[in-house]
């Protein structure tokens, strides 16, 4: 069974099944594998996170993509010549995400 998961933020998920025949009672799909049951064709059934994964992930498509509150005050201290890089505030935050990050691992 293949599950294509492209369609997910629209909340739709189809699956198909490989063909199958019936031989005896049992199924035979055509990649060789057998099954005790007589259905022929497997389904999905998507939880309520599925769905709330969904929204989010258009929620946040739906944002824009820069923040020009924060970035336009940079731009322009940049364009007057009165933009300071505080050296230490960058080492910190540095070293605080490189031992954050070897802890996730």
């Amino acid at each position: 069974m293949a599950i294509d998961i492209k369609q997910v933020s629209s909340g739709k998920i189809s699956s198909h099944s490989t063909q199958s025949q019936k031989v005896k009672g049992r199924k035979v799909s055509s990649d060789s594998a057998t099954e005790d049951t007589d259905s022929s064709a497997d389904s999905v059934e998507l939880t309520g996170k599925a769905s709330l994964i969904g929204s989010m992930i258009q929620q946040m498509m739906a944002q824009p993509v820069v923040d020009h509150s924060r970035v336009d005050p940079v731009k322009e201290k940049i364009a007057d010549g009165r933009y300071e890089i505080e050296n230490e505030r960058v080492a910190k935050k540095m070293i605080d995400f490189e031992v954050g990050y070897s802890r996730a691992r």
